[in-house]
């Protein structure tokens, strides 16, 4: 909708970017004065919940070193580490590759004007709020996090196998891609939750650094195989479909990793 206006001698693309920038900038001023390292430092919090928080964390610190003692470059070899790492890559190459042909697609399959596709390429993410919030309270609550990371792009991925499939029928089709962002977004939350079930703070850091990195890879992958399969096939499809196998994909990879539960919520207030 802003690509359109022109405003104080600057087009609608710089004013996006403008728009989207202010929020971050400011939030960015906030969290220096706000976000404190520790919570014991977080004066915002009374003092018996900063006690409770300071001393669970101890705990869990202690349990790590007790079951499992890795060196940065022992848990950059580990496993889990790595299957975490592929499991991210081919979550990041749907995602990235949804996320930047959504609008062209729905263009495609709707015909609709570029302020009625935005709006509708705008859903998903609505969705995937609403679920993100969601799948991470009950996984909160469970202590389950596996699951809670690998269900979400599994159904994504059945979900965008059933939105090529009608693809001829675009209601339903929008109405299914709006689905796997709904089921996408949930997943975040609780994948980054399982490196920290198993490595202490520098194998963590050292670790997690790996899985951004490499796994960030797929946010390249996932547009460019779907632009370049499109340029020589004229339809979308084949690179869906790609996107498809990347989805569950990610899933098993997930259901590879052998974390073990936290401890849920209702049993630590």
């Amino acid at each position: 909708m802003l690509l359109g206006l022109s405003w104080l001698g600057m087009r609608g693309w710089r004013w996006l970017f403008i728009i989207e920038g202010i929020p971050a900038v400011l939030l960015g001023v906030i969290t220096i004065f706000y976000l404190t390292d520790w919570p014991k430092q977080a004066r915002w919090l009374p003092e018996d919940e900063r006690s409770w928080i300071t001393e669970q964390l101890r705990q869990e610190k202690e349990a790590k070193k007790r079951v499992h003692s890795f060196s940065v470059w022992g848990a950059l070899r580990n496993r889990d580490v790595l299957l975490l790492t592929l499991c991210y890559f081919c979550a990041m190459t749907g995602s990235y590759g949804i996320a930047f042909w959504l609008p062209s697609i729905v263009k495609r399959l709707s015909g609709l004007s570029d302020m009625n596709v935005t709006l509708l390429a705008a859903m998903p993410y609505v969705a995937g709020f609403i679920t993100q919030q969601l799948n991470g309270w009950h996984s909160d609550r469970t202590g389950e996090r596996r699951w809670h990371a690998a269900l979400p792009v599994i159904l994504c991925g059945v979900a965008l196998s059933l939105a090529v499939i009608y693809s001829s029928r675009p209601a339903i089709s929008i109405a299914l891609f709006v689905l796997v962002g709904a089921c996408f977004y949930g997943f975040q939350p609780c994948f980054w939750a399982v490196p920290t079930l198993f490595l202490s703070e520098s194998a963590a850091a050292a670790s997690i650094g790996l899985i951004n990195s490499v796994g960030n890879l797929g946010g390249f992958a996932g547009p460019f195989v779907i632009g370049y399969l499109a340029n020589r096939g004229h339809s979308f499809a084949p690179g869906l479909w790609y996107l498809v196998i990347s989805l569950f994909a990610s899933g098993a990879f997930m259901l590879a990793v052998g974390v073990t539960k936290r401890r849920p919520l209702a049993q630590r207030a």
